[in-house]
């Protein structure tokens, strides 16, 4: 299979799709074993084209061959920058070489000073505002600046003749769809999913900006047909439905009755303790959606912050460990609060031999945040009469903040 592929999109507007199946963790951190496409656009007029973006550096020869079985580069008269990350900037250098000192660089201001930070390059640049507007071949493009979806430089290109939107990032997910468009409803279902996930990792912690920068699109009166993202499918059939689940996420506009179960158990006390406590749950009627830390299995920190959005509630359970908090879950409970902080009601249960500080250092973590700490279990050693109550009370309580945070929620 090429990694770099060609589809026509319009007429005039052509996809250029790098398959990355030798990608593992996104930026490093995040688990993706379905891989990633970079999407990058090529659009042809009769006064020369229009590149939007590049790919990753590992992936510029082949890009570049794709591109020139497209057009002579030499044609290629603007570059359009939506956002200098790597994965979308890394062919840079090499494409503005095949095309030539020329070519009529566009981004945000702060893009000019990351092409010379990050690959000591200084081409023709050309600044954008909100509603820059760029003609070329009586093809006309309005400019946008989208900051912090995901980086400062973030923005998008809309053409509204055709009412197309290029949108960088935005409104991109992990995966490698096995389609173009957004025509397979299983497909689009499954990269719901994935895009989901991709959200709350890469733009979680920008979350209020989308409603910011939202607002700044329906203000503009930009009312897309299509959407060609970086990353994923490009929408064509119902562009709205990625563009609300975005919305949806960044309120995170909850699923009635999904509780996300996340614990850590060593040696089988917090085992024991959370299924209590998930029976009591279950007989108030809620869908749990559990993850854990054991000895014999470790879900991925991407997985679980996926589900985070559409959670209406959240329990955590962990284990005590040199005299602090399991060092995954740790880990876990720094990135729910850095990507994934909604005011949702949260349940703690914790457990120790003899001295509960996991449970200590979270519940003063939750009640400094924007959840809503609706009990705080600690249960030493086995169980017993005393703390198998007190998990059955905690039960009752998390369900009754639910119906309170409905009520309140209207």
């Amino acid at each position: 299979m090429k990694t770099v592929t060609t589809h026509q999109i319009l007429n005039d507007l052509y996809l250029i799709r790098t398959t990355d199946t030798q990608l593992k963790y996104f930026e490093a951190l995040w688990d993706v074993p379905e891989g990633m496409v970079y999407n990058a656009y090529l659009l042809k007029t009769d006064e020369g084209a229009v590149l939007f973006d590049t790919t990753k550096a590992n992936f510029t020869e082949p890009f570049l061959e794709a591109l020139r079985a497209l057009i002579d580069p030499a044609e290629i008269k603007h570059l359009v920058i939506h956002h200098m990350e790597p994965d979308h900037s890394g062919a840079l250098p090499a494409v503005l070489e095949a095309i030539g000192s020329d070519v009529q660089v566009w981004g945000h201001p702060f893009t000019k000073r990351l092409m010379e930070s990050l690959y000591g390059i200084t081409p023709k640049f050309q600044v954008v505002k909100d509603g820059t507007a760029l003609n070329v071949g009586g093809k006309e493009m309005v400019f946008l600046q989208m900051p912090w979806l995901h980086w400062p430089e973030t923005m998008i290109t809309y053409m509204p003749e055709v009412k197309v939107m290029l949108s960088g990032d935005i409104f991109g997910g992990y995966g490698i769809p096995g389609h173009i468009f957004d025509d397979d409803e299983e497909e689009v279902h499954e990269f719901l999913h994935l895009a989901r996930e991709y959200f709350i990792t890469v733009i979680g912690h920008y979350k209020d900006y989308v409603v910011k920068n939202f607002a700044k699109l329906q203000s503009e009166g930009f009312q897309p047909e299509w959407i060609l993202p970086a990353h994923g499918l490009v929408w064509r059939n119902e562009p709205s439905k990625i563009v609300d689940a975005y919305a949806n996420w960044a309120a995170g506009t909850p699923s009635q009755g999904k509780i996300v179960v996340v614990y850590s158990s060593m040696y089988g006390v917090v085992e024991k303790a959370i299924d209590l406590l998930m029976d009591a749950l279950k007989g108030y009627g809620f869908d749990l959606e559990v993850f854990r830390f054991t000895d014999d299995h470790h879900d991925t920190v991407v997985d679980i912050l996926g589900e985070i959005p559409e959670s209406e509630a959240i329990v955590l359970a962990t284990a005590t460990y040199e005299s602090g908090v399991f060092p995954l879950m740790e880990h876990f409970v720094d990135e729910l609060m850095h990507k994934a902080a909604y005011e949702k009601p949260v349940l703690l249960l914790s457990a120790s031999g003899w001295a509960c500080m996991a449970g200590k250092q979270l519940q003063q973590v939750l009640e400094e945040s924007v959840f809503n700490l609706v009990d705080a279990v600690k249960v030493k050693g086995v169980l017993n009469s005393e703390s198998r109550q007190a998990i059955l009370d905690a039960a009752e309580k998390l369900n009754a903040a639910m119906l309170e945070h409905r009520s309140s929620q209207g």
